[in-house]
């Protein structure tokens, strides 16, 4: 599998950060705790491709909404899939929120290695800092690439999303089971299910 078979477009600039990205987050793996796959080869597959795949609808999920600038990856974790993101889409900023510290630490690190001017890296718990005024309703588009299930993660995300805004959830073949028990809730919250893309 490669960017080429997903079809997406690239540089040979974005080719050299993705590739910087996997080696730093293979180096500091063990002492920052940031994903479960160990070896180059998983990191790249189920992680980093996967992050990407989302680009080959790339017109459509950030150029098809009127003025989209900010987007907030919850979760981000070891910077998935908002620091991925970042490099393809360098008009957009990208805000990354994660409440471990080690982790904040690994993409600050990792912020200044690769100098992507167009992220910022913030520390908090997404439930606490979406009653915040700064936050809430701030977000064009709001990514999570988490486990947890959709009434869960409409209820942290929903709150940061503007209006009309949008909330891209990367979830596997279950999907269709969890939306079938969870639209209710998505719909109370104040969202909708606008589209599902395969990728």
């Amino acid at each position: 599998l490669s960017l080429k078979e997903l079809g997406i477009n690239f540089s040979k600039a974005q080719v050299s950060l993705v590739e910087e990205y996997l080696n730093l987050v293979y180096k500091h793996n063990k002492k920052f705790n940031l994903v479960g796959t160990k070896d180059k080869e998983g990191i790249l597959i189920r992680h980093i491709l996967d992050s990407i795949s989302i680009l080959k609808y790339e017109k459509y999920l950030f150029y098809n909404t009127n003025n989209v600038e900010k987007i907030l990856d919850v979760g981000t974790g070891a910077g998935l899939p908002g620091v991925l993101l970042s490099i393809f889409l360098s008009d957009k900023i990208f805000y990354l929120l994660d409440k471990t510290l080690k982790r904040i630490n690994f993409l600050d690190l990792l912020v200044k290695e690769l100098k992507l001017e167009n992220i910022k890296v913030i520390r908090g718990r997404a439930e606490e800092l979406a009653k915040e005024n700064l936050y809430r309703e701030n977000f064009d588009i709001v990514l999570a690439r988490a486990v947890t299930s959709f009434n869960i993660l409409s209820e942290l995300i929903i709150p940061f999303c503007r209006i009309n805004g949008k909330i891209i959830f990367y979830k596997s073949k279950k999907v269709f089971i969890e939306l079938a028990e969870h639209r209710e809730v998505i719909s109370k919250l104040g969202g909708k299910v606008d589209n599902l893309l395969e990728v």
